[in-house]
């Protein structure tokens, strides 16, 4: 019994331990990403920046969110640092997901416009994630499904055990 309890521990601390690199993982995933939110209408946009090095990231990420989406079409945009546009969408969906190419340093925008009826959007804009930060994410994972099956397993063979004992 004392084997199955020293697995126990071993097993939830594989979990913690998933726990904590999934927290540390978001965290390091969001620290570069610039957010901003706001009711984005006829009358008022919204525009997030965030400060890309060319040296340090080619490709950048932007995303929005739009609450309570009913219909519609929101138009974004990205500006380079001389603010000309260099991407342009029509987004007719709730969330939204792009990329856009790094080409010089400077302050990148993310500029919101809406035409139709006033609606909250979240934009985010900032580096594309590197492969380390994408396999922290993954790893974690790992690591509590490894957990998580290990001590199901555990305690299935602890319960077949102690029925085995007690017949």
């Amino acid at each position: 019994m004392k084997k199955s309890g020293f697995l126990l521990v071993g097993f939830a601390g594989l979990i913690g331990v998933g726990i904590i690199l999934s927290f540390y993982g978001s965290y390091v995933i969001f620290e570069d990403l610039n957010q901003g939110d706001g009711d984005v209408g006829s009358e008022q946009g919204l525009i997030v920046e965030v400060e890309l090095d060319h040296t340090e990231t080619q490709t950048g990420i932007y995303a929005l969110q739009i609450i309570d989406f009913e219909s519609g079409i929101v138009r974004v945009n990205i500006l380079d640092p001389s603010d000309s546009i260099i991407e342009s969408q029509s987004i007719n969906e709730e969330v939204y997901e792009g990329m856009f190419d790094v080409t010089t340093s400077g302050t990148y925008k993310l500029s919101i416009e809406n035409s139709g009826k006033q609606v909250k959007i979240i934009g985010v804009i900032g580096p594309e994630l590197d492969e380390g930060e994408r396999s922290l994410t993954y790893i974690s994972i790992v690591i509590l499904v490894i957990g998580l099956i290990g001590m199901l397993g555990l305690v299935v063979l602890m319960v077949i055990s102690r029925r085995k004992s007690i017949s």
